[in-house]
Formats: C-alpha cells, structure tokens, sequence
C-alpha cells in the first residue's frame, strides 16, 4: 500500500482556502474555533489507493477529510473486501469514538485529510461544548447516510441501485436538465459499494443506456439523457411518495381520519343514516295511498 506524499502544518490561509470549510465539522465552527482546529492539526495527502488506516489497528488520531474521497472498506476472516462507505469533505476518517479501526480507510481517488492527535482531540472537545456539539453533529449525519444508503438499496434489484446512485450524484436531481455524471470511483469500489460484481454493474449500466435514460460517453462519464425515466429506473417515485407522507400535514391528516373511524366505529350500532321513513302500519281498514 501507499502512504501519504506529504505531511505538513495547517496555517489559518490554508483553512481559509480549504473546499471542506463549508462542508462537515468545519461548517459548524466558529473563526475562532476553526483556528484553534487548525493550530493543533497536520494536513496528509494521500495518492489513490494509499492505505490511510489500516483494520485493527490503534486510532491514535483523528481525521477530517479536506478533499477527495476515503473509503471505509472492512476485510473478513476470508480475506474479502466489502466497501461500507464513501467518506467525503468535511466527515471524520474512522470511527473517533474507538481508540481500535474496527474498518481500514484508503484514499478512493487522491485525497488530504487534516488529523489531530487523540489526546489533542480531547483536550478540543472540553474546550467548548460547541466543538463537542459540533463533533456530534456531524458523527450522527455520517451515519444517518450509511444508514439511508442501506434502506434505500434494499427492495431494489442491481439496475435500480445504480440507477438510485446515479440520481443521487445529479445536483438537484429535480431538474429536467440533461446533466453530464462523472464517477470518481473506480468500476471495483463502485460495484462493492452498491453490493454486485463488477459484471453485474457493467450490465446495469448498458441496460440504462439501452433504456433511454443514459448516454455512456465513457467508463467515467455517463450523461443523464432522461431525467423522467432514470427516476423511474430507480423506484425513485416510490421514495417521493413515502417521504410525502411522512411530512406533518399528511400525519395531521392520517391522524384526523384515524379519529373519524374511531368515531365511526362507535356508532356502529346507532342508526345515523338518512334514509327514507318506514312505511307506516295498517291499522283496521285504514289503508291510505
């Protein structure tokens, strides 16, 4: 495996220029707080493929990545690899909440990670409750979207899980605009990710291509040709109609419906309806028409 290429001090004009400093755990940061980040930590650049942490292994540091893509691959008793997530700007590089990588972290396309010491990284957390606010934050997003990332692959056949991924890289995937996808990732990480063989994911993306919903200009590049129908390759509807009725104004309107069939349900055995009159009985040899 590869290391890093260089090692170096983070300055205030470097954070100052950093993509991630809108991004992540910086985002959440005070000036002054984001200076005291900076003047404990070191920036690594790492080479596509290089080894940034390595499985059961001391955590003696903590990392925030500052550009590029880290992939948290976990490696069985069997020697399988099985990618478990993609970690972007601004996210935390391992787990900072165990002093042992319970998964390996490697550079999935050339990448700078900003670390800390742990003892340092403690020492900032106790400074300000913002900063550990701060912390926690951005360690339950990062998980929230591992565990998005499960739900919505589940239920899904190989052609809609990429096509699901796809959508997602497309800014606004709301838009009807054609939109040229480049894939950072190389076909292997992208086919562990999505939880197929690299075949599978070959086939998938020739079947959305045949489909009318992609143009394949390269291995890389895919071009969004139909907005509509990648949606409806990837069940996209289906999550649209789901997340509509999850909104409060929906349950309000569940709710006040649950209400009214309990209501109804009560008054089951009374009478409440508007029919017409019973005829009225005859008595003796009054018969009126």
């Amino acid at each position: 495996m590869q290391t890093s290429i260089k090692d170096g001090r983070i300055t205030t004009s470097a954070c100052a220029n950093c993509q991630s400093r809108g991004l992540g755990f910086c985002s959440l940061l005070t000036g002054e707080s984001r200076k005291r980040f900076a003047a404990a930590t070191y920036r690594s650049r790492y080479v596509q493929g290089a080894e940034i942490a390595a499985q059961d292994e001391p955590n003696d540091r903590i990392g925030v990545v500052a550009s590029g893509l880290v992939k948290n691959v976990v490696i069985t008793e069997n020697g399988d690899e099985h990618l478990i997530q993609i970690v972007k700007p601004g996210q935390f590089v391992g787990d900072p909440n165990r002093e042992t990588n319970s998964f390996s972290s490697e550079a999935a396309i050339p990448a700078e990670v900003c670390w800390i010491p742990r003892p340092a990284w403690l020492a900032y957390l106790n400074e300000s409750p913002a900063h550990f606010q701060a912390f926690v934050a951005t360690l339950a997003d990062q998980f929230e979207a591992t565990r998005q990332t499960v739900i919505k692959m589940r239920g899904r056949n190989t052609t809609q899980r990429v096509a699901l991924w796809l959508l997602e890289q497309v800014p606004l995937a709301t838009g009807g605009r054609e939109t040229v996808v480049h894939i950072p990732l190389t076909r292997r990480d992208l086919a562990s990710l999505l939880d197929m063989t690299v075949e599978t994911l070959c086939r998938a993306l020739h079947q959305l291509d045949t489909r009318g919903a992609i143009t394949l200009l390269a291995p890389d590049v895919v071009e969004v040709t139909n907005m509509a129908r990648l949606r409806t390759q990837a069940k996209w509807h289906d999550d649209r109609v789901q997340q509509t009725l999850a909104r409060p104004a929906f349950q309000a309107l569940g709710s006040a419906r649950r209400n009214w069939s309990d209501l109804s349900a009560a008054d089951a055995g009374h009478d409440l309806s508007l029919s017409a009159p019973r005829p009225r009985a005859v008595v003796g040899g009054d018969r009126r028409q």
